[in-house]
């Protein structure tokens, strides 16, 4: 189930960030969808015609709505993700390199 549809209201600044970033040429498609989702978002456009037109599912429209309602800009970001530990810490390569020296 779809959870209710955030307002999203952008400031100017907002709104040419993201517009600029839909220009760009060199901006990653996950940078894009994600910044096209909330410019559509903020013209008033429902979750279903905005997931319909970027080519996502519904699920991920609300999930990018709902993170620029709380976050701004900085809610586009990935957040951190677990992964494996560093082997080596940064005595460790300082060991090496007098090693090497």
């Amino acid at each position: 189930m779809i959870p209710e549809a955030r307002e999203v209201h952008l400031s100017r600044k907002d709104r040419k960030v993201l517009e600029a970033c839909c220009r760009s040429p060199v901006t990653l498609q996950r940078d894009l969808k994600r910044a096209r989702i909330v410019l559509l978002a903020a013209d008033g456009r429902s979750t279903r015609s905005i997931a319909k037109e970027v080519g996502v599912q519904p699920r991920i429209v609300s999930l990018w709505r709902h993170r620029y309602a709380d976050h701004g800009l900085e809610g586009l970001q990935d957040k951190p993700r677990p992964g494996k530990q560093p082997i080596y810490t940064k005595t460790t390569d300082k060991r090496i390199l007098k090693l090497l020296d």
